[in-house]
């Protein structure tokens, strides 16, 4: 809609307290253009009481409106017959298996995450670091719309991290086994049983995404390598997430991590350019100039480099082959064809 058809929306609701949600993986992603567009929709609503949320006027200290900092509060049901459910599709590679993309759906179990990473921004949304769980029979329900309604089995679990407590993961999961699923979520590889490796694997958890950011990240031990294995041989596949520049690494530590992921063969990887997003400690330490995040714009030779090495690497395409057959080998191979 229009910002006009918007604002007489709204004003026909007859609600007099508003609250515009800016919101985006992180700020960068909610700075072009929801945030000007947000607040040109607050100067329209004249005389009725405006308040803004999310992580970008959080993150900002954002002053020409009130901002509300506060949890998400209850977890009601997602309206999903008001979407069109037909037409979203899974990341490319969550279907490497030549399952089909669509439909598509994701779910929160939790909010929150108790950890404290240097680089992280995620508490901005979060008075305090205690993980709100949502009921699990809410779950179940859920869940079992997108099968029964909506003929979803690819599913996103949203949570910051899904596998932090094992007797939770076990129940959830649990619940799950009596469905078809396509479905992945973010653990941590200092959180990981292989019971919960056993369960998710029933439950339909197919892919984990595991943040090893760095190889100078505190994370890696000499368990590292054991839960790498241990979630291969539950039948897990991964995506490894890492970070190029964090503080207090060098170069020569990026071609580490670079290598650490080529040699171990993740079946995907995400690579990304650190930066010290607002909200976060290493923005309070550094204080970057700018605050319209154009410094967090464009992809560094270096990353550029590594997601084509990763990706054209014979052996990686290899053990595709071997996995799921030469039509994820030409997944892969059509994604690179887009030129990031």
């Amino acid at each position: 809609m229009t910002l006009q058809q918007t604002e007489e929306a709204i004003r026909n609701t007859g609600h007099k307290d508003i609250v515009i949600v800016v919101m985006g993986n992180n700020p960068s992603v909610s700075s072009t253009p929801k945030m000007p567009v947000s607040e040109a929709l607050a100067d329209r609503l004249e005389g009725l009481n405006v308040s803004l949320t999310g992580i970008h006027p959080i993150a900002v200290n954002y002053q020409k409106y009130p901002v509300l900092k506060m949890p998400f509060m209850g977890t009601p049901d997602i309206p999903f017959d008001k979407l069109p459910m037909e037409m979203y599709r899974a990341h490319n590679w969550h279907c490497l298996d030549g399952s089909p993309r669509s439909p598509y759906a994701s779910i929160y179990t939790s909010m929150g995450c108790p950890y404290d990473c240097y680089y992280c921004n995620i508490h901005t949304l979060y008075p305090s670091r205690k993980v709100q769980l949502r009921p699990v029979g809410s779950i179940i329900k859920e869940v079992d719309k997108l099968v029964l309604k909506y003929d979803v089995c690819n599913i996103k679990i949203w949570d910051e991290l899904f596998a932090l407590d094992g007797k939770r993961v076990v129940s959830i999961c649990s619940e799950l086994r009596h469905y078809d699923l396509n479905m992945w979520a973010y653990a941590r590889i200092d959180t990981v049983t292989k019971g919960m490796l056993k369960a998710m694997r029933q439950g339909g958890i197919r892919w984990l995404a595991y943040g090893f950011e760095s190889v100078t990240d505190k994370k890696f031990t000499s368990r590292t390598e054991d839960v790498i294995q241990m979630t291969k041989d539950a039948g897990i596949s991964i995506i490894g997430n890492f970070m190029f520049g964090t503080p207090g690494t060098t170069l020569d530590d990026d071609k580490r991590s670079v290598e650490f992921a080529k040699t171990h063969l993740f079946e995907f990887v995400n690579l990304y350019d650190a930066k010290p997003y607002p909200g976060s400690k290493w923005y309070e330490d550094t204080k970057p100039v700018g605050r319209e995040f154009n410094q967090y714009k464009g992809i560094s030779t270096f990353r550029r480099d590594a997601f084509n090495d990763y990706f054209t690497n014979p052996e990686y395409l290899a053990m595709l082959d071997k996995k799921w057959g030469l039509q994820a080998v030409m997944q892969i191979r059509e994604m690179l064809e887009k030129q990031l």
